[in-house]
């Protein structure tokens, strides 16, 4: 059953309100970032507070694709569930434990392969869902829980996992979860399809104005909800406090976030007037163009540090290469 999201939030949403954006608007809309090349072809795809960067990649030569962990300048293959053809693993999200979730083939086909959720831990990688028939884990946070998506001969199910207990919690793609335990994704059975789980609950966060629904993509610990809606064009949005942001363009129609940190930053991409699409950060207001801070508009960007690091790929346009921006 779906209520309104201030439900989800409860007590919390004082400790919300309270918090402030850290310093650093001025100098993030000066800053000048340089790339930093991990060295093989690939992409990053989640970093924590401590700088560690996950992501997958071809880490040596005549090996599949494998998850990774970059610490301190330090690679680790983490491996793969089921060596051999085909072989591939996805390194998702990593918390500040260093702990990792992702996923990885356990049945290659040409056809149609099927992956398991997995977590790595101290040097090991566990199937934690070695009943399902295909599963992904999109986020973790530091208490250890992961969300994803499982299905099974009965269906498409949301999960969260802690500790090796698989809970579901009902139909839908959970895509991000915070520190609170509030899980953020999609369920268009009914409502906006914009859902939270919280509490043992189900919320739809309704939609902003014009649209029947929307896309949450990330939460940061402070509630910070950003996501995408589309009808022609896609459009950013921030939710926050239950208030709908239009993040807006550099003068073309259409955006999409990507990630928000705890900072109060977004990060994403935005169309110019000429068409074109540029990477944007958004903070306090202000939408800045990223091409102009020494990110190309040909790189992906897939998550943004509490630092201010940019995780995807750099390179050129034909030669990209797992790495960030900082």
């Amino acid at each position: 059953m779906f209520s309104n999201v201030d439900r989800a939030l409860g007590a919390a949403a004082a400790v919300v309100l309270a918090l402030t954006v850290a310093p650093g608007g001025a100098a993030a809309a000066t800053r000048r970032y340089e790339a930093v090349d991990l060295g093989f072809g690939g992409e990053a795809r989640a970093i924590n507070d401590r700088g560690d960067i996950v992501g997958e990649g071809s880490l040596t030569a005549g090996s599949g694709t494998h998850g990774f962990l970059w610490s301190a300048g330090r690679l680790t293959d983490l491996g793969v569930l089921q060596p051999g053809q085909g072989e591939y693993g996805r390194a998702t999200a990593v918390n500040n434990r260093g702990e990792v979730a992702g996923f990885s083939v356990v049945h290659w086909d040409p056809e149609q392969s099927t992956a398991h959720a997995f977590v790595w831990r101290h040097g090991t990688l566990t199937d934690i869902d070695p009943g399902s028939v295909d599963s992904m884990a999109t986020a973790i946070n530091n208490r250890g829980e992961v969300v994803g998506t499982r299905y099974t001969t009965a269906g498409q199910r949301a999960f969260r996992w802690r500790d090796g207990r698989m809970t579901e919690l009902g139909t839908g793609y959970p895509w991000d979860i915070n520190d609170r335990g509030q899980v953020i994704g999609t369920d268009h059975v009914g409502g906006t399809g914009a859902t939270m789980w919280f509490g043992g609950r189900t919320y739809d966060l309704g939609a902003p104005a014009g649209y029947d629904d929307w896309s949450p993509v990330a939460i940061n610990d402070r509630g910070w909800i950003v996501g995408n809606a589309s009808f022609i064009t896609s459009r950013a949005y921030l939710l926050q406090s239950g208030t709908f942001l239009d993040l807006g363009t550099f003068g073309g129609e259409a955006a999409y976030a990507i990630d928000v940190n705890d900072r109060g930053q977004v990060v994403g991409f935005a169309e110019t007037a000429s068409g074109a699409m540029h990477p944007f950060l958004w903070q306090d207001g202000v939408l800045r163009d990223l091409t102009t801070a020494g990110i190309p508009d040909h790189v992906t960007v897939n998550a943004l540090g509490d630092r201010g690091q940019i995780v995807g790929t750099v390179g050129s346009q034909f030669d990209q290469h797992a790495g960030y921006f900082r």
